[in-house]
């Protein structure tokens, strides 16, 4: 296991699969987005896209995922003039996007609270396993603010009138809510989640890198037509076809052997 980076209360470490766990540290303060962190994720952005990392993995540190942006720093933006706390807000939005939007499949586990900005990250994540019973919800209108960190345009994304709900209500959920079920890949115990989100990750960086940088781009453009991804699946499958590693993977599974994928 290799530390990629362990600074701005930020750790992240890569296995030898490919697997990057990346880490939101600030237990204390439940993983408050603040903007110490913000710092750190454009620089892990960067320190992740020259790894060898296939798939990553977003957590927190201790009992949340993140219990949404710092109270404190919202407030000192409350004693500028509005320009420039709109200003500091973008900045502070792309600052942690910049990593939860990475070219590369990216995982939520959802291991407690996850509340606010820090439930935007997860909805930024292509894919989201919960544990039972954790708090989730985006209370912006709760706390006076409109919905940020690109909340609406994950509700929209999401296709789902309860993502709305969430926002206009300001209303915190239970992630075993029969309700939530299309939001998360899968709700259980802490164990079976941990479990479900290795087998997973796994599972991801043992495919084809290269298939999966073409498909990735369609999976987040909803805006596309159906004939615009055809277009774009069969550019890519062209693509695979001439310079991929096909004929080697379906050898290697019609002898029964395994077979690593090369970037």
């Amino acid at each position: 296991m290799q530390t990629l980076y362990d600074h701005k209360q930020l750790r992240a470490t890569l296995d030898g699969n490919g697997v990057c766990h990346v880490e939101l540290n600030n237990a204390s303060q439940l993983n408050a987005l603040n903007t110490t962190m913000a710092a750190g994720a454009v620089e892990l952005a960067e320190i992740i896209q020259k790894s060898t990392a296939r798939v990553v993995v977003f957590t927190g540190a201790g009992r949340a995922f993140s219990a949404g942006g710092d109270l404190n720093y919202l407030i000192e933006l409350t004693k500028l003039p509005a320009a420039e706390s709109a200003a500091a807000m973008l900045h502070f939005y792309k600052s942690y996007l910049s990593l939860f939007t990475l070219p590369l499949p990216t995982i939520a586990h959802i291991n407690g609270p996850c509340v606010g900005a820090g439930f935007c990250l997860a909805l930024a994540c292509d894919l989201r396993f919960a544990v039972s019973n954790s708090k989730v919800g985006m209370n912006f209108v709760r706390i006076g603010l409109n919905p940020g960190m690109a909340a609406e345009h994950w509700a929209h994304l999401g296709h789902t009138p309860l993502l709305n709900e969430m926002l206009l209500t300001g209303k915190i959920y239970n992630s075993s809510d029969i309700r939530l079920r299309a939001l998360f890949n899968q709700v259980g115990a802490s164990e079976e989640i941990e479990d479900a989100v290795l087998s997973c990750a796994r599972a991801i960086a043992s495919a084809s890198p290269q298939s999966i940088a073409l498909s990735l781009p369609l999976l987040r453009g909803h805006t596309l037509s159906r004939e615009e991804v055809m277009q774009a699946e069969a550019a890519g499958q062209g693509i695979c076809m001439s310079t991929g590693q096909i004929a080697e993977s379906v050898a290697a599974q019609r002898e029964g052997k395994s077979f690593r994928f090369e970037r």
